[in-house]
């Protein structure tokens, strides 16, 4: 086991998001992704790929956000003459290197070192970490309200889920519509319920739109009023402290999902011992990558706290395989116009389109090797938009 990493590829790619966009003419908004009419929207992609002195091969692809490419990169220099099994010590090494910024580029590379173990030992990542699932439940999760017809109101968003519904889906979050008005907020909850029936999974992510911790608690007492699974990120700016959110779970009977925004295990860990939430977040592109995560799942587990793992990814649909808990796959965010929120990058079927969910509400585990999945290399050397490759010659 001393065949070491000798070359990560880092390639940033752009895919297109038909009818969704950036808008920055709103200040509600903020640069979120809204719904446009005719308009083709690019997202970026990030490509991490980790090569061995003996030929293996491990990587990851999914959406990323601006900086990670150059941090990944930045990291892979850590990488470099390592053992390929030493997550640790590159994680240890490339987190302090990366300080004070965020570890989103670190994040590629450990998934991308997790695929690698799993193709050398000939295991999928759900063996790796001593899952058993082969499918998980899922639940849809929209894109936030718009005004421009698509989900602009409660009747149009309660019809879009119903027709999910219909497909085998049997849970349903919205993402709030941008204005944060706590009274429309309140009637699309009450909507939601009287139109979905008792027995479907409803859950409400305002994503941070309400100024107030009265408005939240407002909405969040028609969530608990509805039964609603769990009530996540209402206030502005980003979800971050703990201190209002305390105050907001002693306001409520009905649990608290934050830490979203709350990166890295260690934070995490301090944002539920202080009492900010009842339920923790995870995410394989935002909290140090599957050994992030684990180390946050671990906790929790000991505490007896769930974890909601936040996204699609395929990564993440053998995380909640492996949990002790029963959790929910997250597959945000779709809509009218959106059917599958993920990069259609894959030529080995994988897809989160909402039409591809099972009759019984769950979706498949990928089994192959590592993360079980592969890339068109063919659209990512089209669509390539900036690429680097670190060796040991560096």
């Amino acid at each position: 086991m001393s065949t070491l990493i000798d070359k990560v590829e880092v390639v940033q790619f752009d895919v297109d998001t038909p009818g969704y966009t950036r808008t920055f003419d709103v200040d509600a908004r903020a640069g979120s992704w809204y719904h446009q009419p005719g308009v083709v929207g690019k997202r970026g992609v990030l490509l991490v790929r980790v090569h061995t002195t003996d030929g293996h091969v491990g990587e990851y692809a999914n959406h990323a956000v601006n900086g990670s490419a150059q941090q990944a990169a930045d990291v892979a220099r850590v990488a470099i003459g390592r053992p390929w099994h030493a997550c640790e010590r590159i994680l240890r090494a490339g987190r302090r290197l990366s300080r004070p910024a965020h570890s989103y580029g670190l994040c590629f590379l450990d998934n991308a070192l997790w695929d690698l173990a799993g193709k050398v030992y000939g295991a999928s990542l759900t063996e790796l970490l001593g899952g058993g699932r082969e499918r998980v439940r899922a639940y849809a999760s929209s894109v936030n309200g718009d005004r421009v017809g698509s989900l602009s109101d409660k009747e149009s968003v309660v019809a879009f889920f119903a027709e999910l519904r219909e497909l085998g889906w049997t849970g349903f979050k919205m993402h709030s519509w941008h204005e944060g008005d706590k009274w429309e907020e309140a009637e699309n909850v009450a909507h939601l319920r009287e139109h979905l029936g008792e027995r479907t999974e409803l859950m409400l992510d305002p994503a941070c739109v309400f100024d107030s911790l009265s408005d939240a608690i407002f909405v969040g007492k028609a969530c608990q009023d509805a039964g609603f699974r769990w009530y996540e990120d209402p206030m502005r700016p980003l979800g971050i402290g703990a201190f209002a959110h305390r105050k907001l779970r002693e306001a409520l009977d009905i649990p608290i999902l934050q830490t979203e925004h709350v990166a890295g295990p260690e934070a995490k860990a301090d944002f539920l011992l202080a009492g900010g939430t009842d339920l923790l977040r995870v995410d394989s592109h935002f909290d140090l990558g599957i050994t992030g995560c684990l180390k946050t799942i671990k906790f929790a587990e000991s505490l007896g706290v769930n974890v909601e793992v936040h996204g699609p990814s395929p990564i993440h649909r053998h995380l909640v395989a492996s949990m002790q808990a029963t959790s929910m796959y997250e597959v945000a965010n779709v809509s009218p116009q959106l059917a599958d929120p993920s990069p259609e990058i894959y030529t080995c079927g994988y897809t989160d389109a909402y039409t591809s969910i099972g009759a019984d509400g769950t979706l498949p585990v990928p089994t192959g090797p590592g993360i079980g999945v592969s890339y068109d290399a063919d659209l990512i050397a089209k669509r390539t938009t900036a690429s680097v490759t670190v060796t040991d010659q560096d």
